[in-house]
This record gives C-alpha cells, sequence and structure tokens, in this order.
C-alpha cells in the first residue's frame, strides 16, 4: 500500500486544494495520505470524510513552523483537531502571518515594489514570503522567485521582515498535549551537521516521539541510518513526499516506503493486503 504522510495543499503554500489531492490520491493507488499544511489543519475538514468515502485511509497532520538557532519544522500526527490550546495558537499564527505579509508588501512598495495584494491567496492560512514571490514574479518585478528572494525577501533582501516562531520544544508540547506525536521533519540537515541526536535527546522530554525516516532527498544509507536511530530512540519512522503540488517538482506518493509495525500501530494505519 502506497503510503504519502508529508502533503501541503492550497490552504498552505501548496496549489492543490484538499479535494483534489484525495482525487489524485485515489488516482494514483494511494492508501493513506496526511495533510500537513503550515500551522494550519483546516484540510481535516475538508478532506478526512471524503477521503474515507474513496476508501483512503487518512492521518490528522500538520506541519509546525519553529525556530530556535535555526528553523526547524515538526510533524504533528493523531491529534485531538478539537483542542482549544492548539487551535488558538495556530490562529494567532495565522494572524502573524498576515501581519509579517503586510509589512513586507508595505517595504516593497516604498522600494517601488508595487504588488497587487488583492492578488494574494484568499483562502490560505500560510500566507507567507513563497506567495509574494511568486506575485513578484507575475507582476514582472523579479524573473524568478531565487531573484526574488534573492533581491528582496531573504534574510539579506531589502524588504525582509523577520517572523515570529514558537521554539521547537513548545511546537513538540503543543502537539503532544493535543494528544498527538510530534515528529521532527526532513532532518538529513541535522544528520549531516551531526546535530541530529542531540536535538532528540533535547525534544524527548518535552514529547518528542518520531522524525520522518522517509523522505525525497534520503537515499538508501541516510534512510537505513535514520530507521536505525529511530530503533535507538524508541521512536516511530514517519515519511512523505513534501508534495506542493506545481510549487514543488515532486510527484505525490512518489516516495515508497512501508512503515514498521510500531509506526503504523501508533498512528492507527492498517495495511490492506
Amino acid at each position: 500500500m502506497k503510503i504519502d504522510l508529508h502533503i501541503h495543499s492550497a490552504l498552505s503554500d501548496g496549489t492543490d486544494s484538499p479535494k483534489s489531492i484525495v482525487d489524485k490520491a485515489k488516482s494514483l493507488g494511494i492508501g493513506c495520505i496526511s495533510i500537513t499544511d503550515h500551522d494550519c489543519i483546516r484540510a481535516i475538514g475538508e478532506a478526512k470524510d471524503y477521503a474515507l468515502k474513496n476508501n483512503i485511509q487518512f492521518v490528522n497532520g500538520v506541519e509546525l513552523s519553529t525556530f530556535s538557532v535555526s528553523e526547524i519544522h515538526v510533524l504533528g500526527y493523531c491529534f485531538d483537531e478539537n483542542n482549544a490550546q492548539l487551535i488558538e495558537k495556530l490562529d494567532y499564527f495565522e494572524r502573524k502571518r498576515q501581519e509579517r505579509a503586510s509589512i513586507i508588501l508595505d517595504r516593497l512598495f516604498d522600494l517601488g515594489v508595487k504588488l497587487n495584494r488583492d492578488a494574494l491567496p484568499k483562502d490560505s492560512a500560510s500566507v507567507g514570503r513563497l506567495h509574494i514571490a511568486k506575485m513578484m514574479v507575475e507582476q514582472k518585478y523579479a524573473a524568478s522567485v531565487p531573484e526574488a528572494f534573492d533581491q528582496y525577501l531573504g534574510v539579506k533582501g531589502k524588504a525582509y521582515c523577520p517572523s515570529k516562531r514558537i521554539t521547537p520544544m513548545q511546537g513538540v508540547q503543543l502537539i503532544k498535549q493535543a494528544k498527538g506525536y510530534p515528529v521532527i521533519a526532513h532532518p538529513l540537515r541535522f544528520l549531516q551537521q551531526n546535530t541530529l541526536r542531540p536535538l532528540i535527546d533535547g525534544l524527548k522530554p518535552f514529547g518528542l516521539e518520531g522524525i520522518e525516516v522517509y523522505y525525497p532527498s534520503h537515499d538508501k544509507n541516510t534512510t537505513e541510518e535514520l530507521k536505525s536511530l529511530a530503533r535507538r530512540c524508541k521512536l516511530i519512522a514517519t515519511g512523505g513526499t513534501d508534495y506542493h503540488g506545481e510549487n514543488r517538482n515532486i510527484e505525490l506518493g512518489s516516495v515508497e516506503f512501508q512503515l514498521d509495525g510500531y509506526t503504523s500501530s501508533k498512528l492507527n494505519i492498517k495495511y490492506k493486503q
């Protein structure tokens, strides 16, 4: 059975609606999905029942953007989607993203980059620099998204505005107190920097439950090393494509893997024969 537990919809920085993701998963023979939008869980209401009606298992998910010394993304699975603290914090993130986007647009305007604000997606809870960069390209203020980031939106860009993030510890705690499973997303960078084990050891006391073992940039050796680390640290080992529709060159369900029994039982995923 094909599984994809890392997917982004148009409710954050993907291009496909939650229901169209379900339709695509069905056409590709994917039996289990999780839509893990950035700091947003609206896709659950739009896609969960629809997925089940189409005989696709649905694991509720989210990807929290956290920051300490560097950016660390924390995936969350199987949480209580009605948890008041989680909903309150996600609403706060959405307001802060909108405020940041407004500041960036003001700074761009002062620099002569007069974008049409109405072109920003109205249904995205995760409006951010990527949306603005694409607008700059569409409105001929930049030749490409990388150029927009390099000149205006990146850390050294003329219109850069830092984001307000919670720490990885707070992100893990937020998912854990909602009875979910917090997972370190795309950990290759930390593995290469020899900081993954200290990161795991630092977050486990706050409720860390897993690492993302299967991912497009992980070669066979990396995957095996991460699987071994997950076993030693008694963590679940998740995986997915980080699908963003047209915003990233990766196909839904294209990372093939089979979850171990420990992980599938924790996430209540049943393999179909």
